[in-house]
């Protein structure tokens, strides 16, 4: 497993998802990407006018904050555990942003935290119509998140 994909969605499950993964890379010689995944903001000018300006703001200084917190993460990560890591936040949708990332950092496995119907049940009812799994041809670990 040379490049692992680590997806995030809330900093507090985040350390069970990197204790996982640095154990696989440290084992494997692999190099962790973790990814942060946020919503992208209308491109359109007329749509953007069209909500309230606070919005836009605060979304800007939650992802502001997001993108401190993988950088800071991967920066603690390579530090404290000598496996290479590199923090992303990335706009668009949770499921193109995997599959391109899998693509473009020839990733061998995304690793990725589930509750009841959360994020991970998000990213696979996503898209019904194909597998997600299946689509990405490489292996899924499915970590199960303690509240």
């Amino acid at each position: 497993m040379k490049n692992i994909l680590v997806a995030i969605s809330l900093s507090q499950d985040a350390k069970q998802l990197f204790d996982q993964a640095v154990k696989i890379a440290k084992s494997t010689g692999g190099k962790l990407w973790i990814v942060h995944v946020s919503k992208a903001d209308p491109e359109d000018l007329l749509l953007r006018e069209a909500g309230p300006q606070y919005l836009y703001e605060k979304r800007a200084e939650d992802r502001e904050k997001a993108k401190k917190f993988v950088e800071q993460e991967a920066k603690e990560i390579t530090k404290n555990h000598d496996v290479p890591a590199e923090g992303l936040l990335i706009q668009g949708s949770i499921t193109k942003t995997i599959k391109n990332m899998v693509n473009k950092y020839n990733i061998n496995l995304v690793v990725a935290g589930h509750r009841k119907k959360n994020f991970l049940y998000d990213l696979l009812a996503a898209n019904r119509k194909k597998d997600l799994v299946d689509e990405l041809k490489i292996p899924l670990l499915s970590v199960p998140l303690q509240p």
